[in-house]
């Protein structure tokens, strides 16, 4: 039941995704967004795709950048733009589905921020990161041109300028999601302060939960199996 699908962007890229339809016709869509470095097939987004098929739910796992034909590269993308990425995603299926879901991991989440999400139904943030660009800039290293920066997670990533440029120039994530008018919930970990910082500025009707033995990619049977059981629990409402 699952199909590979391309959908083109407006700037002339494809965005690879899987759509997995249920066995009974659905006219509701989950649709999964990874997080930083992230790829669709990750154990949160593959599980969870079982997990909402079994519940009655079709489901669209993508990446935001791929080694397909004509897909977008990491080093040239920026969350903004994986925002925009989710809306066309978002405009190529609302006519097919009546409820549209849509969850968002780490950065993700902050992308959902730049998406315009008139046909989706709700939101969750599953550990969002709320992101201050006075943080950020401590977070990422320079080469030793001065020029380029990357982050060392056992191995050296480059980040891309846009990428890296905006983040250093964040907008105020707090106003962003002020701009969000649909059920949103938030998922946090550990001391759930990013998922609280947005709880606080976010519009009604929203909840947040901390998982507070979680690490940030929910690495455990049981912090996923309750992630996506918190997950359910909103999106059922709406």
């Amino acid at each position: 039941m699952q199909k590979e699908l391309k959908i083109k962007t407006s700037d002339g890229y494809f965005i690879y995704g899987d759509l997995v339809k249920n066995k009974k016709a659905s006219s509701k869509l989950v649709i999964f967004c990874h997080g930083f470095t992230g790829n669709r097939n990750e154990h949160i987004h593959f599980n969870g795709a079982k997990f909402f098929s079994a519940k009655g739910y079709d489901t669209f796992r993508f990446d935001f950048y791929n080694g397909g034909k004509n897909a977008r590269h990491f080093e040239e993308t920026s969350l903004s733009q994986h925002g925009g990425d989710i809306t066309t995603i978002l405009n190529y299926f609302h006519k097919q589905y009546k409820k549209i879901y849509v969850i968002g991991h780490s950065f993700g989440g902050t992308s959902l921020l730049f998406s315009n999400t008139s046909f989706a139904t709700a939101l969750v943030f599953w550990d969002a990161s709320y992101v201050v660009s006075q943080e950020e800039r401590k977070f990422f290293m320079k080469y030793k041109s001065g020029k380029e920066y990357y982050i060392d997670w056992g191995m050296k990533i480059r980040i891309g300028k846009k990428f890296i440029g905006e983040l250093f120039n964040f907008p105020d994530c707090g106003e962003l999601v002020k701009k969000i008018h649909i059920p949103i919930k938030f998922i946090g970990t550990g001391n759930g302060k990013d998922a609280k910082k947005y709880f606080v500025k976010a519009n009604t009707p929203k909840a947040t939960v901390t998982m507070t033995s979680a690490d940030h990619n929910f690495n455990s049977h049981e912090a996923e199996k309750k992630l996506f059981e918190e997950t359910y629990d909103w999106i059922k409402k709406y």
